[in-house]
């Protein structure tokens, strides 16, 4: 099977930040903490600050968003993408943003 093909049957976890450098960060100290984490253009349909995000497994979105609360990030948002939903489009499932 392909690369596109694994990725198409995994959920992932994206989230997103205010710019390049954040995301940067975030994603050094989070593989320095053993997650594993990469760092990504954002898809289409997200509109992010700066147009990249970091991939991770869903299961981990509570210990990472903690890890980098404490180490004084902001999340602005978090995406779920479940493709076994039929859609494989990104649902929100965490925001900081004021409305």
């Amino acid at each position: 099977m392909n690369y596109t093909g694994e990725l198409e049957k995994k959920a992932e976890l994206i989230i997103c930040f205010q710019s390049a450098a954040q995301s940067i960060m975030a994603e050094h100290l989070l593989l320095e903490q053993a997650f594993n984490v990469r760092i990504m253009p954002a898809p289409s349909e997200i509109i992010t600050g700066c147009g990249f995000c970091l991939r991770l497994p869903p299961e981990d979105l509570e210990k990472a968003a903690a890890f980098l609360l404490e180490q004084g990030f902001s999340i602005p948002e978090a995406y779920l993408r479940e493709p076994l939903d039929g859609s494989g489009s990104y649902k929100r499932v965490y925001s900081m943003r004021v409305r």
